[in-house]
């Protein structure tokens, strides 16, 4: 029943929004997200989630069938040297050879560091993905999150799934011969002669670390005995030094200083991190830098995202950075449940709710995007799980455009759209867990998703890799 979403990626080379790996079985991968780890350890799941569950199962399985990852695993190693020193080139930046005064034809090695770069915005440079390790990383957070959601099916201490984590984790961040430097120096390079170290931009290529944080808290407060008292000890020392690169180092205080969806995914990073190492106060104090700092002018008094609406790719970008501003919320409440997050507003009094039902009218044909519209049925979930359903316009939107989504994954933790008890739209549609029919507003705008241009959506949409 769930064969439209359960596509093969091995059939596909790359999304030109960035990287989907060619030998990854089909899951989804969103943006970004935390699960409440909470939530899911306490098990009470409506039975209108059955499908969701299968889907994170098959997904753990399918792309777990192609880990571990490590940072080992490229062509060329960073300028330093070191093979355990992440690497990725900018993706916007191309070469301009023509003042190099080259006799004969440079090789590509030659032309990453002879040739000046330039960057033309929202245009990819094709070899980008010649060194793949943040293909790997987000291989890997999705891994780490799917396994540790089917761990957690099992009522057992130990599974094949929460192995799985264990052995991952170990290869990426914690084994001696492949086990990631704590830092990114060389992350999304700009290449040639004055190119040859990182861009604060590199550090979104580890948003997923939200993912990571929430499968390992899941796994922690369900005493699961594979996640052992020597794994979570290196892990945290492992965390400790990183996050002191990000608040240190110029290239994570930039990161994190930056007005736009940068910004917003640099804090999904440190506050869940903060969480990791059990600094719990570190994460709230975080959280609210962010939603004090840069949030503040993020959503407009008509609900846009001024930082996002004037890229190349608008509707992709406003379904990012909201999906970033989503999980920046989640993380908070989770932190400190007397928060509320979700009603703190911008100086121009907006919510990340006003956000969402702006960007549900918005038209992504008008932008030439049709590939990206599935990248905002998640963010109607989080926000119809959070902010409830009334007047039905939700869910109307989703069973229009996306009928199938009763057994996408997040549909398992958007749990108000799941029928969960005490829901303020929680009803008697076995599908649904709502009543609401009424039409969204803009729905019209994005029409049901045909199994083609479903699979071009995934691909494009959800499983982008961004700047």
């Amino acid at each position: 029943m769930f064969s439209l979403l359960a596509i093969s990626l091995s059939l596909l080379l790359q999304s030109p929004f960035g990287f989907v790996r060619a030998d990854v079985q089909p899951f989804n991968s969103y943006p970004n997200d935390f699960v409440d780890p909470t939530y899911i350890v306490a098990g009470k799941f409506s039975n209108a989630t059955t499908g969701a569950q299968q889907s994170i199962i098959s997904w753990a399985e399918s792309i777990s069938a192609y880990g571990p990852w490590s940072v080992t695993d490229k062509p060329f190693n960073a300028p330093s040297g070191d093979p355990k020193d992440y690497v990725s080139w900018a993706p916007y930046w191309w070469p301009n050879c023509t003042g190099v005064g080259n006799t004969t034809e440079l090789t590509p090695q030659q032309i990453w560091v002879t040739c000046p770069y330039y960057q033309r915005d929202g245009q990819f440079n094709p070899d980008r993905l010649t060194v793949d390790n943040i293909g790997a990383f987000t291989n890997l957070s999705d891994a780490i999150l799917y396994n540790a959601l089917a761990y957690s099916f099992q009522n057992e201490p130990s599974s094949s799934y929460s192995q799985t984590i264990a052995k991952f984790v170990d290869a990426w961040f914690l084994n001696n011969a492949t086990g990631m430097n704590p830092n990114l120096n060389y992350a999304q390079m700009e290449r040639g002669p004055n190119g040859q170290v990182g861009s604060h931009t590199g550090v979104l290529d580890l948003k997923g670390m939200a993912k990571v944080v929430s499968g390992i808290l899941i796994l922690r407060q369900r005493n699961c005995t594979d996640w052992t008292e020597a794994l979570d000890t290196q892990m945290i020392a492992w965390t400790n030094q990183y996050i002191n690169w990000l608040e240190t180092n110029k290239l994570g205080i930039d990161e994190c200083a930056s007005l736009n969806n940068h910004g917003s995914f640099c804090f999904n990073q440190l506050t869940s991190l903060k969480l990791l190492v059990n600094d719990v106060q570190g994460s709230i104090n975080s959280s609210n830098t962010y939603f004090k700092g840069i949030y503040q002018g993020q959503i407009n008094s008509t609900g846009d995202q001024p930082f996002e609406a004037t890229r190349t790719h608008p509707y992709h970008y406003r379904n990012y950075n909201l999906a970033a501003m989503i999980t920046n919320a989640r993380i908070l409440k989770y932190a400190d449940p007397t928060s509320n997050p979700w009603n703190l507003t911008t100086k121009y009094g907006a919510t990340i709710q006003d956000a969402l039902n702006m960007v549900m009218t918005v038209d992504p044909n008008a932008s030439d995007e049709e590939y990206a519209v599935a990248e905002i049925f998640p963010n109607i979930a989080a926000v119809a799980s959070t902010y409830g359903d009334p007047d039905g316009k939700y869910v109307a939107f989703l069973q229009k455009a996306f009928p199938e989504y009763p057994w996408d994954g997040d549909f398992l933790w958007d749990q108000p759209l799941a029928g969960n008890p005490g829901s303020t739209d929680a009803g008697s549609n076995s599908t649904t867990g709502t009543t609401g029919t009424k039409d969204a507003s803009g729905a019209s705008a994005v029409k049901a998703l045909t199994p083609l241009t479903l699979i071009v959506a995934l691909i494009f949409g959800i499983g982008a890799v961004l700047l």
